[in-house]
């Protein structure tokens, strides 16, 4: 599915994280989880670059709710350019009969689910090409008998002018857009609620279709390539593998669910920069050598816990205001080797840098030859 935005999410605490629409269920959850909202709190968005039809952010009111513009999102990534410019068309008329310049997001998602009920007339953006359209095309009856000397004469501007008007009809980038039918109305019927799916991993096979990970019991697994389309880890969302490597990374996904160690897996893959579902498959076996907090996401977090450790909160007090708290941080988080992450700070369980995927598979086989 293609991007149709790409969003900024605010926590409403300092905390920011950017998250490309239509996003999968759990790519969803996991930029809410960044956002570390309190329970209830919904964030704040701001739209940072759309491809979806030209001028759609003139038309879109922004007070909506997250799950709303997903909603959207979902709609436009699902149309044809053709089908967008009859939903430009479409905001235009909504503009053109309300006093109001935005247009909520529930009319919006209504409006893109009603391209059906439009025509398009492509490449006709002027009422004289519109008025030669229709008398080229037999909606003029006056004209049909006419030499092309005196068709040509003809006032084609007032007469495309004439059939807008009468028609309702507006002019988009894309062509001329006008409504044959009532609009659907759709977004009462939709569930939008942001909810954890019931799979860890759902893989889409080489013929299109698509299976939820892991696969249950009793059911055969046949081997063939798959592509990860939404997951636990979204870090690995695009990625292909066999089937059957995708099912058992999928099982040890359930499993740190249980565990309740999916936000470390997430800060780790994060950290060694694991693109790779087999490395991601190994690394879900070797949290043990990583250690997370999850309470340190800024490098002046980090210099506070170490002044804590070090000095009494007396002294920390007096020390605050002529320490560079940032820089402290970086430096602690450098000599440690570790990793700052959307999630939390990532390091070895033994002391070593955090590395990437490759380095670190460098390093243990260097060891083991040792």
């Amino acid at each position: 599915m293609r991007k149709i935005f790409e969003v900024e999410l605010d926590g409403h605490n300092g905390v920011y994280t950017k998250l490309t629409l239509p996003a999968t269920p759990c790519a969803m959850l996991d930029a809410l989880e960044k956002l570390w909202l309190a329970e209830g709190e919904a964030p704040g968005w701001e739209i940072l670059q759309s491809d979806a039809f030209p001028g759609v952010l003139m038309y879109l009111d922004q007070k909506g709710t997250l799950p709303e513009l997903n909603a959207l999102a979902q709609r436009f990534a699902a149309l044809d350019e053709q089908e967008l410019a009859i939903v430009e068309g479409l905001a235009i008329m909504e503009r053109e009969q309300s006093e109001k310049s935005r247009i909520p997001l529930p009319r919006l998602i209504d409006l893109a689910s009603s391209t059906n009920c439009c025509h398009l007339v492509e490449g006709v953006v002027t009422d004289a090409q519109l008025g030669r359209f229709c008398a080229e095309n037999g909606f003029v009856p006056e004209a049909d008998d006419l030499s092309d000397a005196a068709f040509a004469l003809l006032d084609f501007e007032r007469i495309g002018k004439q059939f807008r008007q009468a028609e309702g009809g507006v002019f988009t980038r894309g062509g001329y857009v006008q409504r044959h039918d009532e609009l659907k109305q759709v977004y009462q019927t939709l569930d939008i609620t942001i909810k954890k799916p019931d799979y860890a991993i759902l893989a889409e096979l080489p013929d299109g279709s698509r299976v939820k990970l892991p696969t249950p019991l009793g059911e055969t697994v046949v081997e063939q390539p798959a592509r990860c389309v939404d997951c636990a880890a979204p870090a690995l969302n695009g990625h292909t593998a066999m089937r059957s490597t995708l099912d058992l990374l999928a099982s040890r996904l359930e499993e740190l669910e249980v565990d309740g160690e999916i936000p470390k897996y997430k800060a780790v893959l994060a950290a060694t920069g694991c693109d790779d579902i087999a490395q991601a498959l190994t690394l879900a076996d070797e949290l043990d050598q990583y250690i997370f907090d999850p309470d340190l996401l800024e490098p002046d977090e980090v210099a506070g816990v170490k002044l804590d450790q070090l000095l009494g909160d007396d002294m920390v007090k007096l020390l605050l205001p002529h320490v560079q708290l940032c820089a402290f941080g970086s430096a602690l988080i450098q000599a440690s080797g570790g990793k700052l992450t959307a999630y939390g700070l990532v390091e070895r369980a033994d002391s070593h840098p955090v590395q990437g995927m490759d380095q670190e598979q460098t390093r243990a086989e260097g060891m083991s030859f040792a």
